[in-house]
């Protein structure tokens, strides 16, 4: 293959195969594009694919249904099986920092402890991640955001938390030049995001690392220790329907394609052991609208950027990170109305109250557990089983009241959980109300921004998917560099974790 750095579309230029190659990197997101950067850079021979198109500048055209539809896995329907939680993650080159809400939280250090305590990363230190830490706030240019930068939908959260005394913060993020546009989540057509396609996908290209859009692996082969075999299938311009076949030859696979992605990758490879797909974790977020008299317009300006962190515990004995935080979200119409307890001209009549309404999520790590498994039918689909155990409704409800607590002391009308049939607070003499939070199967709206740990690492593979060095156990040359890694919940947003352990992880593999 040639040296020359590239991004090529199959669904509109098709290349003959078969291709060959040192390093294929499997999906672009933080992991992916960090990665391959540091290989181009050192002179490898890199190629790295990706399901998703090139998008960037107008082609971010701010439309729901247009976005949603070409940003993210599954048109944004993606689901667990009960339909309980949407699991969100992209599918465009430059993966989920293209989509995140932009919030740059590192990894805690007790939740290292906890790594090397219970799971056998011995390595993994302060210490010993400290450069890599700096190297991905150096990728993000992280920067706390001046006050002036708040919308009210944010003021209104931390002016609430004031006046409880309670704790909180302007949370670090990795906008430079923001416009204010409140369309994170459909990616920002003014790239003022730092993020992979931004800053380290046109330095690997520099470095001579060709980028594959619209291309689907569909299965690694194991030829040998120093050998496998990727087949890939483009797709149409679209995306919808693979179209040609092609086939890459490569001496070490790198995969990176987010942690559903790619242990589903794994399973319909027949790679890995029996904890690939097993153990994952969704940290489940619930949203919460508080009403106000006066206009919020959470839809303008910067929609995450203050957080009431009272209630997370950071030194926790077994997680390291545990507890919730309460952080405020801005939404597009469409988003919002998929998440407001109403349809039909009930549903009419509270969008029109859209602009007087504030929102939040409430973010809640969880621990792995057996029961959440990753299956692959005979038809291809993928199977998400995963279900809140009794400790995380307890958890819920404790958030809830925080929330409720935190919009009526800032002046909300009503504060209103998404449940059917909806939950209605207009005073703390609602509070017992809380009992009727079921958050039974597909009764609120959860999302998953942040799975992890469907690979995990660790010391064993009695009790791991991969070696400390992400090398997966029993497929010597095939690594996962992304949040797949995880054993626990790192922070409450993992783009930083993400980018923490691929600058880790690649100088550790270019040093063997």
């Amino acid at each position: 293959m040639s040296r020359l750095g590239a991004i090529v579309d199959l669904s509109k230029e098709p290349l003959a195969g078969p291709l060959s190659v040192e390093y294929c990197v499997i999906g672009s997101g933080p992991a992916g594009a960090t990665a391959a950067r540091a290989l181009g850079r050192a002179g490898k021979e890199v190629l790295v694919l990706e399901e998703g198109a090139d998008r960037v500048g107008p082609a971010l055209t701010q439309r729901d249904g247009e976005m949603y539809d070409q940003l993210y896995m599954d048109r944004g329907g993606r689901s667990t099986a009960d339909l309980s939680i949407a699991v969100l993650s992209g599918r465009v080159l430059g993966g989920g920092s293209v989509i995140n809400a932009s919030d740059v939280v590192p990894i805690h250090p007790s939740v290292l402890d906890v790594w090397q305590r219970r799971f056998g990363l011995a390595d993994y230190t302060v210490q010993a991640l400290a450069e890599d830490e700096a190297a991905a706030l150096a990728d993000l240019s992280a920067s706390r955001p001046d006050d002036s930068l708040l919308n009210r939908n944010n003021t209104l959260l931390r002016d609430g938390c004031h006046k409880l005394g309670w704790r909180g913060e302007v949370m670090l993020h990795n906008r430079v030049g923001c416009a204010g546009l409140g369309t994170c989540l459909l990616g920002c057509p003014l790239s003022a995001k730092r993020n992979a396609r931004i800053v380290p996908i046109p330095q690997a290209i520099e470095g001579g690392v060709r980028f594959l859009t619209r291309a689907r692996a569909l299965r690694i082969e194991q030829l040998g220790a120093d050998r496998k075999r990727i087949t890939v299938r483009s797709l149409d311009e679209r995306g919808y329907h693979e179209q040609h076949h092609l086939t890459i030859e490569a001496k070490r696979v790198i995969i990176a394609a987010g942690a559903i992605a790619s242990a589903q990758l794994l399973r319909r490879s027949g790679l890995g052991n029996q904890h690939v797909g097993r153990g994952f974790l969704l940290q489940p977020q619930l949203p919460i609208a508080a009403s106000f008299a006066e206009p919020v317009r959470c839809f303008e300006g910067i929609p995450q950027t203050y957080a009431v962190t009272q209630f997370e515990e950071l030194q926790h004995p077994v997680h390291g990170f545990w507890g919730f935080r309460i952080e405020a979200i801005g939404g597009t119409p469409g988003i919002v109305a998929t998440m407001l307890p109403a349809i039909g001209a009930a549903g009419q009549r509270l969008m029109q109250r859209y602009p007087h309404i504030a929102g939040a999520l409430l973010l809640h790590p969880d621990a792995p557990r057996d029961d959440s498994i990753l299956s692959i039918e005979r038809n291809g689909r993928l199977q998400i089983h995963y279900q809140l155990d009794a400790e995380q409704v307890t958890r819920f409800r404790q958030s809830v009241e925080a929330a409720v607590r935190v919009y009526l002391a800032a002046g909300a009308e009503e504060v209103l959980v998404p449940q059917t049939p909806p939950l209605s607070f207009r005073s703390l003499g609602d509070l017992p109300k809380l009992a009727g939070l079921t958050l039974r199967p597909a009764s609120v709206p959860l999302i998953s921004a942040h799975q992890m740990g469907t690979v995990k690492m660790g010391a064993s593979p009695a009790t791991a998917a991969c070696s400390p060095d992400g090398e997966l156990y029993g497929a010597p040359g095939v690594f996962v560099l992304d949040s797949s890694l995880f054993p626990s919940s790192p922070s409450s947003h993992i783009m930083t974790p993400i980018l923490t352990l691929a600058h880790h992880l690649s100088r550790r593999l270019l040093s063997r």
